[in-house]
């Protein structure tokens, strides 16, 4: 039996941790009561949801004294409160351990028909109202997703998604399809243990290959959201360590960022580049890694790296035979366990966390599945609309937010750490040729301003290829375009329910790297003059002022007249480009070498070596960024290592960087 690990000034938080109900003490305390020659005070443990509080009179000493004993005494303690709170049978298996269970109400004609969500918003409140409505039996039990499932035949879950009247549960172990045919779902939550130092775990929590066999916390796989009176704002970066992200859609600590791309093992690196800039020096930030799917890339990096032991990875579970659904099913119950293995750094002992999720694709196969499975058993008219056409209803969004909302900057009183959540999502590429010529009739049936368009390209002689389609937004007609635009549709609805995204473009591949496309990728924590929530660092605030727009204004300048002010805004874009080049993996840049190498691209240094061949991905202006960044860290290590510590650049420290800049460039020509 595991000792209960916590402190007695800590004591309601950890007994709620530890699944003993608030309950639990004065009964402990009847059973086996404390010395009366101890000193006593007024220990009161609120119940968390709640009105009541409970009070004892607890001796300090006593309360110590007993934890021991408690250990003990809790399984028995436990089996008082196993009463369930739902009941049902199985309607639907999934090879692999994931079940769809249709819950009983106890009324037989009630559940014979079919349920009715009622898809009147996307607020929470209307969430509840849907998920009522469609119980049909006067239940109380609310969203069941995250609670602790005993099958017929001894096999022990939790549930995944909740889409009244089924629940959709995954099994602990490895359990026959024929065997499940009934289940009991209870109040308390299934918990993840989580280790003290870094190693690899499956959807559970289960330590693989590891001497870890006993996790020092616990900590609910699905667990609320974070509440507002418990949240503080976002005022400090985590910075990636990649310059361009940095500077154009940077991630706060405690904030939630989405990563878009068609190239999953590049954005992997990326993500690998902020987890090394964490780290580096000794970073003190909890990184953990959930990978659903293709481990054997991000382990090999992290022993590449030297930080395996450092980083928390979980990885899918061993057993074979797995449908798709059951696979998406346990993506979704890693996502959550690595989320709570980050609360738990940030709750427990105060620290900040880094979590990555890659990817959340499997999110929307499980929730297709669900639908599937609601129209078999209660027909068509059981799901909303919106879900019928693979569109966001109010239940989907609340299914997604429940992950992506689990990122927080707790407030001192918490511990004053936090959590901040990366969230990889892929899109399909984009067709590839770009000169197939697709004939008027393919647009018949579109809406009157497509047809518009395409009269117009028509009657001017305008071929209608897939480049110049996209030039005026016209879906291209093809399947996989189709496909394309329901992803991207998709992630869309993603964007409403997030602090930010990093969006790579297809189209910018082969002219810059990262492909970052800065009309998308944009942080919303700070945007507004009325809020002191920043997410990006000061000192590369003071450096790129306006990037974004010189950016944009020199894209817009593809195919304008040649003129010296636009040539000036072109030189400066490349020069910008140039000086923001990394390649995935590389290790990620310092905050210092971020700001030298913005500070040499705006005051025009690099511009004569573009001239001369040194663009942006070639070898020579690889080296001229190389030996840039090292002559000026030679030169100013004190400035340098003050940037880095400080997070700012004071007007001192940028003149000293332009002279040595200047100094390096001198030399070379």
């Amino acid at each position: 039996m595991r000792r209960f690990r916590f402190p007695y000034k800590h004591i309601s938080a950890r007994l709620d941790s530890m699944r003993l109900r608030y309950s639990l003490l004065p009964a402990a305390l009847a059973v086996f009561p404390p010395p009366p020659s101890m000193g006593w005070m007024q220990l009161s443990i609120s119940a968390s949801r709640q009105s009541s509080t409970l009070a004892s009179a607890v001796s300090v000493k006593a309360l110590k004294a007993t934890v021991n004993t408690l250990d003990e005494l809790a399984p028995a303690l436990m089996q008082k409160d196993e009463t369930p709170i739902a009941r049902g049978t199985v309607v639907a298996n999934f090879p692999g351990g994931f079940a769809a269970i249709k819950l009983d109400d106890g009324n037989d004609e009630a559940t014979s028909t079919a349920p009715e969500v009622i898809d009147l918003t996307n607020s929470a409140a209307a969430v509840a109202a849907a998920k009522a409505a469609a119980s049909g039996s006067g239940c109380s039990y609310g969203d069941l997703q995250g609670k602790r499932v005993q099958f017929s035949h001894g096999s022990s879950g939790v549930v995944v998604c909740h889409r009244p009247p089924i629940a959709f549960v995954l099994a602990a172990d490895e359990s026959s399809a024929e065997h499940m045919e009934s289940a009991h779902i209870f109040r308390d939550m299934a918990n993840v243990s989580v280790f003290g130092e870094a190693c690899i775990v499956d959807c559970f929590g289960k330590a693989i290959e590891s001497a870890v066999k006993e996790g020092s916390m616990e900590r609910p796989i699905f667990a609320p959201i974070p509440q507002v009176k418990d949240i503080a704002l976002i005022n400090s970066p985590m910075l990636t360590g990649t310059t361009m992200i940095d500077s154009l859609a940077p991630i706060g600590r405690g904030q939630n960022m989405l990563f878009v791309t068609s190239d999953r093992k590049s954005a992997q690196g990326y993500a690998m580049d902020l987890v090394r800039t964490q780290l580096r020096n000794g970073g003190s930030t909890k990184c953990v890694y959930a990978i659903t799917d293709g481990q054997e890339n991000i382990l090999q990096q992290l022993e590449k790296h030297d930080i395996a032991d450092k980083v928390t990875v979980i990885v899918p579970n061993s057993r074979s035979g797995k449908s798709e659904t059951a696979q998406a099913a346990e993506a979704v119950t890693m996502a959550g366990t690595a989320c709570a293995i980050g609360e738990a750094f940030a709750l427990e002992e105060g620290a900040h966390s880094l979590v990555i999720i890659d990817t959340i694709d499997q999110h929307k196969k499980l929730w297709d599945a669900t639908t599937r499975t609601l129209v078999d058993v209660f027909g068509v008219e059981a799901v909303v609309e919106g879900d019928r056409n693979g569109g966001a209803s109010s239940e989907m969004r609340s299914f997604y937010s429940s992950l992506i909302q689990r990122s927080a900057q707790y407030k001192a009183s918490r511990g004053g750490g936090s959590v901040t959540l990366l969230l990889l999502t892929t899109v399909p590429e984009p067709s590839t040729d770009e000169n197939t010529v697709y004939d008027e009739s393919l647009f018949e049936g579109s809406p009157a301003k497509i047809l518009e368009r395409i009269n117009l390209l028509t009657k001017r002689g305008i071929p209608l290829t897939a480049a110049n389609l996209r030039k005026i937004d016209i879906p291209i007609p093809s399947t996989a375009e189709g496909a394309r635009r329901f992803a991207l549709q998709h992630v869309d609805d993603l964007i409403s329910m997030s602090d930010g995204q990093i969006w790579m473009d297809d189209r910018l591949k082969g002219k810059q790297e990262p492909p970052l496309d800065p009309q998308r990728s944009v942080t919303r924590i700070g945007i507004g003059a009325d809020t002191d929530s920043r997410a990006d660092a000061p000192a590369l605030r003071r450096v790129v002022e306006g990037l974004r727009l010189d950016l944009s204004q020199a894209a817009n300048m593809d195919g304008a007249e040649t003129t010296a002010a636009s040539k000036k805004q072109i030189q400066r874009q490349q020069s910008l480009i140039l000086a923001m080049y990394q390649k995935p993996g590389s290790g990620g840049r310092r905050l210092s070498e971020s700001c030298v190498a913005l500070l040499a691209a705006y005051n025009g240094f690099l511009t004569e070596f573009i001239e001369k061949g040194a663009v942006s991905g070639s070898t020579a202006g690889l080296q001229l960024m190389e030996d840039l960044l090292r002559y000026v860290g030679t030169k100013e290590t004190k400035c340098m290592d003050e940037i880095d510590q400080s997070m700012d650049l004071s007007e001192e420290s940028r003149v000293k960087l332009a002279k040595a800049i200047e100094s390096f460039f001198d030399n070379k020509i």
